[in-house]
């Protein structure tokens, strides 16, 4: 019989840790959401650390791209396009069988947070884009809970530990920066060791405020150039103007601001296409379009065909994965042409 009593034996020794910030630790729930390279580093250290539950959220599958800095993706993954929720829960139940992982293939929007998010004592940042950060924070604040904000491109990145009482995201910045301004890792690409740096500093917040010590958890954010090795920290300070946290004004979070048409993914080469099908059923789509269009395979939570170079994912929360262009126009006009949609 397998002795596992001493799995954590190493990271209990750590005064920061101890046996009661362990138990704490198994007893937590974090949610990921967004299982990039940031977000598979993170839920990695996280599981390998005992918290106790961990939701897996990303919108997207995986692709041979992602294998350079994706750490939970094999090449049997991208040959079969599984969503990267779904392969990231199958490596990590590898890595730690005592943990429970849920793993929800969806795009984390107004309409589906609360719901997912509702168990989560703290999330931890893995997404593409400012629209979900935001919305992230005014979660956090709404809910009372901690947000762990991370994002990396090219050499460099930012990590920030948002808790509640202290200074939120928009505490420091009201407003998101323009998007269209900023270097993403589809147009400036990103180093895989600059990710490993930033997850791990991003977990090291995680695991302190799980473990009970929120209050070692320094207010601002740590801005680090991997290649220069370069850090420098952005103090913050509660506002007692700010939008959320003292007016209490949620844009994100209510739907308000942020809603997204169809827009290219930040791995690149995919658009992603919102439907107007709330529930669609997937094997009745399967059936209509079987003989009319490539290599089709119906799976529980996604449907997949090829018509010339473009792939398709239809998933069960009504969107649409298009592969092969980052062209909207293009993404649509096919999902018309095969679906009508």
């Amino acid at each position: 019989m397998e002795d596992r009593s001493h799995r954590y034996e190493r990271q209990i020794r750590l005064p920061e840790i101890g046996a009661d910030g362990q138990r704490r630790l198994q007893s937590a729930t974090a949610a990921v959401v967004g299982l990039g390279a940031l977000g598979c580093a993170g839920a990695d250290l996280l599981a390998r650390a005992g918290v106790g539950r961990l939701i897996l959220i990303d919108r997207d599958v995986v692709d041979w791209s992602n294998l350079q800095r994706q750490s939970l993706y094999v090449e049997d993954d991208a040959r079969e396009g599984r969503p990267k929720a779904e392969a990231a829960r199958e490596r990590l139940r590898a890595v730690n069988s005592a943990i429970r992982l849920d793993a929800e293939a969806a795009d984390l929007t107004a309409q589906n947070v609360q719901a997912l998010l509702a168990d989560a004592d703290l999330v931890f940042d893995g997404t593409d884009n400012f629209a979900t950060r935001w919305m992230l924070n005014d979660w956090a604040v709404f809910r009372g809970r901690a947000y762990v904000y991370a994002g990396v491109v090219a050499t460099y990145g930012m990590v920030g530990a948002i808790v509640p009482g202290g200074p939120c995201l928009r505490c420091t910045w009201p407003e998101p920066p323009a998007a269209a301004g900023e270097p993403t890792c589809r147009s400036a690409g990103v180093l895989g060791p600059a990710v490993a740096v930033i997850a791990g500093l991003a977990a090291s917040e995680a695991l302190k405020i799980l473990a009970g010590r929120a209050a070692e958890a320094p207010p601002g954010f740590l801005h680090a150039d991997v290649w220069q090795q370069e850090f420098q920290r952005v103090r913050a300070e509660r506002d007692p103007n700010c939008p959320a946290c003292a007016r209490r004004d949620f844009p994100w979070l209510e739907g308000r601001r942020g809603t997204r048409a169809a827009e290219p993914v930040c791995g690149g080469n995919a658009v992603q296409v919102p439907l107007d099908l709330a529930a669609p059923d997937l094997a009745q789509l399967a059936q209509k379009l079987q003989g009319t269009v490539a290599e089709l395979r119906l799976q529980p939570r996604h449907l997949r065909y090829r018509v010339g170079a473009l792939e398709v994912f239809l998933f069960a929360d009504g969107r649409a994965l298009v592969r092969g262009t980052e062209d909207p126009a293009a993404a649509r006009a096919l999902l018309a042409e095969t679906l009508g949609a």
